[in-house]
């Protein structure tokens, strides 16, 4: 893995991070333009919702991108059904930075943290096309518990994980 630093986001981080997200928006399904309110609003609530928990990965990325020192992002609504829960609402890494081990490295943080604050179920979703995103959680101990059928379009379904962690 190259030398990565995490950290939690800070809503000074809101323009960098809009900019990340602008990189990365069309590996989403739909992608994040396209949902609510844009992306800069998306990003602003994020960072300022009451429960909502976010960490960064910095390193290098390519010169000519706009994003600083972003290369990977997750992030959760804490308390979300109840006061044990979460739900993972964002998790990307920078093109270029994919396939070494920066997605593992956040999601390990997060999951140490929310357990350290007495979080006990972890929740998230994801598309059906999304290969990646189910073998990942598949290999950190999530497992799907429904599957709402074409709700992303015609044959793409949004498949929901759970992951309990022991106490």
């Amino acid at each position: 893995m190259p030398e990565v630093k995490i950290r939690h986001a800070r809503q000074e981080d809101h323009g960098p991070l809009c900019r990340f997200i602008e990189i990365v928006d069309n590996d989403f399904y739909p992608p994040l333009s396209m949902r609510g309110n844009g992306i800069e609003q998306r990003v602003w609530e994020c960072l300022a919702g009451k429960h909502s928990y976010y960490l960064i990965a910095e390193g290098h990325s390519a010169p000519h991108d706009t994003a600083g020192n972003i290369i990977g992002v997750i992030g959760c609504s804490k308390f979300w059904r109840k006061e044990n829960d979460a739900y993972i609402n964002l998790m990307c890494v920078h093109p270029l930075q994919r396939k070494k081990g920066i997605s593992r490295a956040l999601y390990q943080e997060l999951e140490r943290d929310l357990m350290n604050e007495g979080i006990r179920k972890l929740y998230v979703c994801t598309w059906s096309t999304n290969d990646a995103a189910m073998r990942f959680y598949g290999s950190n101990g999530f497992i799907p518990y429904c599957i709402v059928k074409n709700d992303r379009g015609n044959r793409v379904d949004t498949i929901h994980y759970r992951k309990t962690f022991q106490s």
